[in-house]
C-alpha cells in the first residue's frame, strides 16, 4: 500500500514570505483578512484562540494609554495645585480606568468569534510577519506581487480599535462629571488625551512588532527604572532611613504608585514566561546528507529541511527530478544517535569509502519503519538530533496544541464523494436500530456536553427513561459515562450495554435512577442480564476504597456479575515495546522467540478475543444482555464492545460497517486518541498515558479475519491503514480525545475526516477482499494459544522480506479474477441458453399450432 510517510513530488510554493493561494486559486497573491499562509503557501484561515502572551501584549498596550493619561493627569495637578483638588484628581484616575477597560472589553466582543471575551488570532511567528509590506516578492524580475495583509490578524487592528473605543468612551464619560470637576479640568485631559492617542497609533504602526518581542523586557526594566527614580524622589533631603521609610509609608499615594509598578514587574514576568516560538526549537533549519536511507532503499547526497510540521528530504532521481519524502514528527517515535556510527545500523545497504566517518540518526517511527540519516559533520548531527528530539516532544499529546498539528494545514487534494464527518451520525445509527425495535429514542441530554464530557451530544436512551434520570446516573458513574446502548441483537432483542465504574465508594453509595437505566434495558423475555468487569476482583475493591467500586448485587438483583481481568493500558504499552524490541532484534530465531512470548502481546489478544466470545454467546445463545465497564470505560471496554459486535452483525464485517463501528465505538465513544496514540513501541513515555488499545483491537480483528477469511468484506490492507492513521495522520479523525475537543477546535471545519479519503472508488478497491461471501451466522472463533499468530505483515513488514506473501496474494487475485470473469461467462451462456430455449419453445408451439389448423381444416 502507500508510504508510511507522505511522499509527493516537488512542490510549487508561491514566491515571498506571504503569498499564498485562497479558494483553490492558482493565483499566489495576498491572503483575505483573517487568513494567513502556512507551509503550504495555503492561504488557511486562523482558529488559534488568544494565547495568555498575546492576551498580555493587548493589556501591555492599554496599560501604555494608562500611563498617558495618568501622567497629563499629575502635569495637570501641579500646574493648578489649589484648583484641582485630591478628589478630582482621583475621579479623573478613576475614569481613566474605565474607560481603557470597557475600550478593552469592547475590542475583545469585537472580533471574532463575535460577543466572547477571546480573539481567534494568526500564530505571530517572525518581526517580519508585522511588516509584510516590505517582502513583496519581485517575480521574473518584472512584476511586484503584492501580498500586503494583516499577517497577525487582528493584533494590529485591534490595537488601533482599542484606542478608538477609549477615545470615543473618554469624549462620551467626562463630560457628565462637569458638575464634579470644572469644564476647564474636563477639557485639559481631554485635550491632552487627544494628542498622545494619535502618536500612540503611530508607534504601534511603526513598531508594532518591536513592542511585541520585547514588551516583557520592557515592562520589567520600566517598572524597576520608575520605581528606582521614585525612590530616590522620596530620598531626597531625607538624612536617615527612618524618615525615609516614615515619608514612603505615610503617604498613601507611594503605595499606590508601588503597588503599579509591582504590578507591572509582575504582568512582565508572567509575558516573559508565556512567550513561546517554536522556531527556537529549530536548531540547524537544513542539512546535507551524504546518504537518507530507509527500508526500501538509499537516496544520495539528499538535503533535509527541518520545518515546525515536518521534516523535507530532497533527493534528485536518475532523471534529473527532484523528489521529496515527508516525514510528520507526530509520526517520530524515538531518535537514537549513534556517534560514532556502527556498521550494524547500516543493515544490508553498500557503503561507500566517503562515508567511512558520518554520522548517523536512526529514527523509529510511530507505524514501525525505520529510517537512517548519515551526516558528515559530527556538530550537525548533534543539533540536528536535538532538533528532531524537541519538536517530536513539542507536538506530544500533551504539550502542543491541537490546532499546530498538520491535518490543521492540509489543504485538500482530492474530491469529497461522501462527507466522512456527516456519514455516521447518531440518526442513521437510530434509523438502523428502529427497525429492530421501537423502545429507543433520541436525548438531547449532553447537549454542550453538559453531563459527559466524552459522550457525544445526542445520544440513544430507553424511551421509558427521562432525561433526569439520565442526569442523576451520569453523577453516579465516572466522569459522567452512564451506562449507554452500543448494539442491539436482531434475533433476542439483546443488548450490549458500555458505561464505566459507578462511585459507590466504600459507603457503598446507591442510585435508584441509574438502577432504573440499567434496568429498563433488560428484554422482556429475560429480566436477567450480567455485568462483565473487565478488571480483577482485587482491583475493583482497591477502586471501592478510592471511590469506585461495581455494582452491588443486593442492588442489581437483576444483573449477575462477572470478572475478566484485561490488563490497563500501562501494562499493555510494557507489553508493545517489547513486542517492537523483538521485531527489530535481527538475532537468532531462539533469541527471537523468547523475547516474543515475553512481551506478552498474543496473550492479550488472546484474552480479549476470549471476552468477546463470552459477550457474544451471551447475546446470541443465552438470549441475555450485558453490561460493560472498566474503570473509565474508554479503554478495554471499547475494545470487548467492538469486537463482540464484529462476531455478532454481519454488517461490522463491511467496510462501511467496520468504518460506522469505528466511529461509534471508539471516535464518539471518546477513546482518547491523541493521548493514546502519542508514542508507539519506540519512545519512551512522556506523561504516562500512551496505549496500544485501538492497535489491539486492530490485530484481533486481524485474527479473525485470518479464521474467517470470506467472511469479511475488507483485507488486512484496511487494518494496516487504520494503524497507520491513529499514530500519524494528515487527516482529523484519530487527532482528538473526544467529540466536545473535536467541536472546541472547530476540527470538522478545520480538517478532513479520513472517511472521505477512504471512501472513494479508487482507494476502496485496495481495501476489498475478493474472496468476501456474505456470512449472516454469528463467528465462533478459535482462541487456543496455537490459534492466535503474529501479524507478521503489520508488526515485520519493514524487517522480512514481504515479497514472497505478496506474490501468493496477486496470484490469488488473478486466479479470483479469472474465476469472476468464468463466472460471468457461464451467466452469458445460461442466459443465452434460456433464450434459445424461449426460441425453440416458442418456435415449437407455433408449428404445433399450424399443425391442428391444418387437421381442423
Amino acid at each position: 500500500m502507500s508510504r508510511n510517510f507522505l511522499e509527493k513530488s516537488k512542490i510549487y510554493l508561491c514566491p515571498g514570505k506571504y503569498c499564498g493561494y485562497q479558494n483553490n486559486s492558482t493565483n499566489c497573491g495576498a491572503c483575505q483578512r483573517g487568513y494567513r499562509v502556512n507551509t503550504e503557501s495555503i492561504c488557511q484561515l486562523c482558529h488559534e484562540t488568544l494565547s495568555l502572551y498575546n492576551f498580555m501584549y493587548i493589556v501591555f498596550m492599554a496599560l501604555l494609554a494608562l500611563s498617558f493619561h495618568w501622567y497629563f493627569i499629575n502635569r495637570l495637578q501641579k500646574k493648578k495645585q489649589r484648583e484641582f483638588t485630591l478628589v478630582k484628581q482621583t475621579i479623573l484616575y478613576f475614569l481613566s480606568i474605565l474607560e481603557i477597560l470597557l475600550a478593552f472589553i469592547f475590542t475583545l466582543l469585537t472580533f471574532p468569534p463575535i460577543g466572547k471575551l477571546t480573539m481567534n488570532v494568526c500564530q505571530v511567528k517572525l518581526l517580519s510577519d508585522f511588516y509584510p509590506m516590505f517582502h513583496n516578492p519581485i517575480v521574473n524580475y518584472r512584476k511586484k506581487l503584492r501580498c500586503s495583509y494583516e499577517v497577525v490578524y487582528p493584533l494590529q487592528s485591534a490595537i488601533f480599535v482599542l484606542y478608538t473605543y477609549a477615545s470615543l468612551i473618554m469624549l462620551l464619560l467626562r463630560p457628565l462629571f462637569v458638575s464634579i470637576i470644572h469644564q476647564k479640568f474636563i477639557s485639559a485631559s481631554i485635550y491632552s488625551a487627544l494628542h498622545f492617542y494619535p502618536c500612540l497609533l503611530i508607534l504601534h504602526a511603526l513598531c508594532g512588532g518591536f513592542i511585541y518581542f520585547s514588551f516583557p523586557i520592557l515592562t520589567i526594566t520600566s517598572a524597576i527604572f520608575l520605581n528606582a527614580i521614585h525612590f530616590t524622589l522620596i530620598a531626597n533631603g531625607e538624612n536617615n532611613w527612618i524618615s525615609f521609610i516614615r515619608k514612603l509609608c505615610g503617604n498613601i499615594q507611594n503605595w499606590i504608585i508601588y503597588l503599579v509598578h509591582v504590578i507591572l514587574l509582575l504582568c512582565g514576568l508572567i509575558s516573559l514566561t508565556q512567550f513561546e516560538d517554536e522556531y527556537h526549537l529549530i536548531l540547524l533549519p537544513t542539512v546535507f546528507l551524504p546518504v537518507f536511507r530507509d527500508h526500501l532503499q538509499s537516496y544520495p547526497e539528499s538535503i533535509v529541511n527541518v520545518t515546525l510540521h515536518n521534516v523535507i528530504i530532497t533527493h534528485k532521481q536518475s532523471d534529473g527530478n527532484y523528489k521529496e519524502l515527508w516525514i510528520f514528527y507526530t509520526n517520530m517515535d524515538a531518535i537514537q544517535p549513534k556517534f560514532p556510527m556502527k556498521t550494524e545500523f547500516r543493515s544490508q545497504l553498500p557503503l561507500s569509502p566517503s562515508m567511512s566517518s558520518t554520522y548517523t540518526i536512526i529514527v523509529r517511527l510511530k507505524t514501525l519503519e525505520t529510517c537512517y540519516f548519515d551526516v558528515s559533520v559530527l556538530d550537525d548531527a548533534i543539533k540536528l538530533a536535538e532538533s528532531l528530539d524537541a519538536l517530536i516532544t513539542y507536538t506530544d499529546g500533551l504539550n502542543c496544541d491541537v490546532t499546530f498539528l498538520f491535518p490543521f494545514c492540509f489543504p485538500r487534494d482530492f474530491e469529497v464523494i461522501q462527507d466522512g464527518w456527516t456519514a455516521f451520525s447518531v440518526e442513521s445509527e437510530f434509523s438502523r436500530l428502529q427497525a429492530i425495535s421501537d423502545e429507543w429514542r433520541i436525548s438531547d441530554v449532553n447537549k454542550n456536553f453538559a453531563i459527559c464530557e466524552t459522550y457525544p451530544e445526542r445520544l440513544v436512551v430507553p424511551k421509558s427513561i427521562t432525561d433526569e434520570y439520565l442526569k442523576r446516573s451520569a453523577q453516579f458513574r465516572s466522569h459522567g459515562r452512564f451506562p449507554l446502548l452500543c448494539y442491539l441483537h436482531k434475533s433476542s432483542k439483546s443488548c450490549i450495554i458500555r458505561c464505566a465504574q459507578p462511585l459507590i465508594g466504600s459507603s457503598v453509595r446507591r442510585c435508584k435512577e441509574d438502577e432504573g437505566l440499567v434496568n429498563a434495558m433488560l428484554t422482556q423475555r429475560h429480566k436477567k442480564g450480567w455485568i462483565l468487569d473487565t478488571r480483577h476482583a482485587n482491583v475493583v475493591k482497591s477502586a471501592q476504597n478510592k471511590g469506585g467500586g461495581c455494582e452491588p448485587d443486593q442492588h442489581y438483583a437483576l444483573w449477575k456479575r462477572l470478572h475478566r481481568h484485561l490488563d490497563k493500558h500501562t501494562v499493555l504499552q510494557e507489553s508493545f515495546t517489547k513486542l517492537m524490541d523483538a521485531c527489530i532484534d535481527q538475532s537468532e530465531k531462539d533469541r527471537w522467540l523468547s523475547k516474543l512470548d515475553n512481551s506478552n502481546w498474543l496473550l492479550h489478544v488472546k484474552e480479549a478475543l476470549t471476552t468477546a466470545c463470552i459477550v457474544a454467546q451471551t447475546i446470541d445463545c443465552e438470549e441475555t444482555s450485558v453490561l460493560i465497564h472498566g474503570s473509565d470505560g474508554w479503554d478495554t471496554t471499547l475494545l470487548v464492545t467492538s469486537l463482540a459486535q464484529i462476531l455478532l452483525d454481519p454488517d461490522c464485517r463491511t467496510i462501511t460497517g467496520f468504518e460506522a463501528l469505528i466511529e461509534r465505538e471508539w471516535i464518539q465513544a471518546g477513546h482518547p486518541f491523541r493521548l493514546r496514540c502519542s508514542r508507539s513501541g519506540f519512545g519512551r513515555s512522556t506523561h504516562g498515558q500512551e496505549s496500544p488499545l485501538f492497535t489491539l483491537f486492530l490485530d484481533c480483528t486481524w485474527q479473525l479475519l485470518q479464521q474467517f477469511a470470506c467472511s469479511f468484506e475488507f483485507n488486512d490492507t484496511l487494518l494496516i491503514e487504520l494503524f497507520q492513521h491513529a499514530y500519524s495522520s494528515k487527516f482529523g479523525t484519530f487527532i482528538f480525545n473526544n467529540e466536545k475537543e473535536k467541536l472546541k477546535y472547530n476540527g470538522i471545519k478545520h480538517t478532513v475526516s479520513l472517511w472521505s479519503y477512504f471512501n472513494r472508488p479508487e482507494i476502496l478497491h485496495t481495501f476489498l477482499n475478493p474472496f468476501y461471501e456474505p456470512n449472516l451466522s454469528v463467528l465462533w472463533p478459535s482462541v487456543a494459544a496455537q490459534s492466535i499468530i503474529l501479524w507478521r505483515s503489520l508488526y515485520l513488514r519493514f524487517y522480512e522480506n514481504q515479497i514472497p506473501q505478496r506474490e501468493v496474494w496477486d496470484e490469488y487475485l488473478l486466479i479470483k479474477g479469472k474465476e469472476i470473469q468464468l463466472r460471468s461467462y457461464v451467466n452469458k451462456l445460461r442466459q443465452e441458453l434460456l433464450e434459445l430455449e424461449r426460441k425453440c419453445t416458442e418456435k415449437t408451439n407455433m408449428i404445433k399450432t399450424e399443425k391442428d389448423s391444418v387437421v381442423t381444416i
